[in-house]
């Protein structure tokens, strides 16, 4: 049982057909893919408010204060003179993520000012986040909204801190359920697309005859122009993504059978001590929503 998701893992790489294109969720492809300036300006363009010109890369390990801090090795990191972005890939929901984002965040702001700074003087530190996890909304979230940008405000007037320094956005892909490009209508729909069916291209999907300026992602994305190095980092990191998945599937599933033989024993130690306080059996059914055999089998445990 327990090696049940390994088996399913080789199965589904040796029976999957060669792809054309990379998945852009995977790690390694998402950071390849968006290493090349022209496609990281179209993103931060098309997802967040500012307009970019330019852009410089960052080192990915955000410097520590002194060697008892955690170090931090993030995805992409930039900076311009509209500010500093962070740009995550996140293929699962993690208990500690939240967390994650808000320590890089103000480890991004409180790197801006150095020992003899006379002034502060701190950049806007924009999140960004591909989720392909289900978040948690309020039920009046619309169903289509895909893209969702937090900032400081206040509490009763909403009224923004127009000078706070970090920002949240989060595009979510499993909010995402279009199947056609040619009806998709704004860019934040198309990278939706791109993230979720890009590596079927050529496979199950034609590849767009308009790609509506997108052309130099799916370019990017082409796995015949990936050396022999760069193609085994990338199986390797995609096989280990599915590794990740599946070992959650697994573990959610094994959670659930655990929680449900916990019930079950709670309901058979109600059932029991209902008996030692003389109700009867039919009354113990309607009680505990079980069946008078269910129960009479319970009791004849013991007996």
């Amino acid at each position: 049982m327990a090696n049940d998701y390994y088996s399913q893992l080789n199965e589904a790489l040796a029976n999957s057909p060669k792809e054309k294109y990379m998945d852009l969720r995977v790690d390694w492809a998402f950071k390849y893919v968006f290493s090349i300036k022209e496609n990281l300006l179209k993103f931060l363009n098309d997802i967040l408010p500012p307009q970019i010109d330019d852009l410089e890369y960052l080192p990915n390990e955000i410097p520590v204060m002194s060697e008892k801090d955690k170090r931090s090795r993030l995805d992409v990191l930039c900076t311009s003179r509209d500010g500093k972005f962070l740009v995550e890939m996140q293929q699962k929901d993690e208990d500690d993520f939240d967390d994650r984002v808000a320590y890089y965040a103000s480890s991004m702001v409180q790197n801006q000012v150095k020992r003899g700074d006379l002034l502060y003087k701190v950049k806007h530190v924009y999140v960004l986040c591909v989720a392909a996890y289900e978040r948690r909304h309020i039920s009046s979230t619309p169903k289509d909204k895909v893209l969702f940008n937090y900032y400081l405000e206040e509490s009763d007037t909403h009224e923004e801190y127009i000078n706070g320094k970090i920002s949240y956005h989060f595009l979510e892909l499993s909010r995402f359920q279009e199947d056609d490009w040619d009806k998709l209508m704004k860019n934040q729909q198309r990278w939706c697309f791109l993230f979720k069916k890009m590596h079927k291209f050529a496979i199950e999907e034609e590849l767009p005859k308009d790609l509506h300026g997108f052309g130099g992602v799916v370019d990017a994305a082409l796995m015949e122009c990936l050396s022999e190095d760069q193609t085994m980092e990338y199986e390797k990191a995609k096989a280990f993504e599915y590794e990740r998945l599946l070992s959650q599937l697994y573990g959610e599933k094994k959670g659930r059978e655990e929680a449900r033989k916990e019930a079950r024993a709670d309901k058979e130690k109600t059932v029991l001590s209902l008996i030692d306080m003389g109700m009867s059996i039919s009354d113990i059914a309607k009680a505990t929503r079980l069946s008078t055999e269910e129960v009479e089998s319970i009791k004849a445990k013991t007996s």
